[in-house]
């Protein structure tokens, strides 16, 4: 067998895989193909067969073999094998933890062009997992798996270009890279675009940046619904409108955010955007006391004290 004859036959054995290119899904069939250019020492067939013990298809289940031979075929250079060793060595895939292990084989798919191991490699040396912080190395793989397309790769170059960590600071090459991170959708890259937006840095004022903040509520970010409540309260980027402050500051402050706990009980003590409810906005307050809110406890404890005073008149006065 030569390696044109081992890469048809590996072809072939994904379509009877995949059911396609006019063959019917076959298992045996594919195992059957992948075990032959295994058995003739071809990287490609290994890492196939690999792939159909690692999950049972075809073959009884048997991930102590498919291992031996990712690492067979990782030892002859085979970039795919190399990288699917990294992934197997997180732990997160139900095997044991092996982050120098895991580091070494996603270094040698990312040397070899492999795009999604930039990524990895980049985290590794950014956080110290299975090599030494290497802030030079983390920036030098985030910026290519963000040349590469990966939307969080963009953002934490970004965040490296901004603060000048690993590499030059750049802030205007870094705001680049937030912008195309937060309009694929990263949520972090949103709320920092937004941030950077109301603060004038990124060009379009209130207004685009409440757009951004919108987005990020979109999404689901807590923050960005405080934001936005606040901007409808203020009347910055958008109408002024306490009831629709009052909505986001409520969900907000069901997930959990203090200062929305705080404006909501506000609102509802002086009816802004909903009835004036002072019972309620009692509870609310104490409830952005309990979540950590300086200023709610302070108002909370005058409130109180207004109350204690009036009971007392009224005593006195009966």
């Amino acid at each position: 067998m030569n390696p044109e004859q081992a890469e048809k036959l590996c072809r072939e054995a994904i379509m009877f895989m995949m059911g396609s290119d006019g063959r019917e899904k076959s298992p045996e069939e594919t195992v059957r193909l992948f075990s032959s250019v295994a058995e003739a020492g071809y990287p490609s067939g290994m890492f196939g067969l690999a792939e159909v013990l690692m999950v049972g298809f075809g073959t009884p289940k048997d991930s102590e073999r498919a291992i031996n031979l990712y690492e067979k075929a990782a030892e002859t250079g085979h970039v795919e094998s190399n990288f699917r060793l990294g992934m197997i060595h997180t732990g997160d895939y139900g095997f044991p933890e092996n982050p120098e292990a895991s580091y070494r084989h996603f270094k040698t798919a990312a040397d070899a062009g492999m795009t999604p191991a930039y990524a990895y490699v980049a985290q590794y040396n950014f956080h110290g997992y299975g090599t030494d912080v290497n802030f030079e190395n983390a920036f030098e793989f985030f910026l290519k798996s963000a040349e590469a397309g990966d939307p969080v790769s963009m953002f934490m170059a970004g965040y490296m270009l901004e603060t000048g960590t690993g590499t030059e600071k750049n802030e205007e090459k870094a705001y680049g890279l937030f912008l195309k991170s937060a309009e694929i959708g990263i949520p972090e890259a949103i709320m920092k675009v937004a941030e950077l937006t109301y603060t004038g840095q990124i060009p379009g004022g209130f207004e685009k940046a409440f757009e951004w903040f919108v987005k990020g509520a979109e999404a689901g970010i807590t923050g960005a619904k405080v934001s936005v409540g606040t901007l409808y309260y203020e009347g910055k980027g958008v109408k002024k409108d306490f009831g629709r402050a009052y909505d986001y500051y409520s969900q907000a402050s069901e997930e959990g955010d203090s200062d929305a706990s705080f404006m909501k009980a506000k609102m509802e003590l002086q009816g802004m955007g909903t009835e004036s409810d002072p019972a309620k906005a009692i509870a609310t307050m104490t409830k952005a006391s309990e979540q950590g809110n300086e200023e709610a406890k302070q108002l909370l404890n005058e409130l109180r004290k207004a109350q204690n005073t009036q009971f007392i008149e009224i005593d006195e006065g009966s």
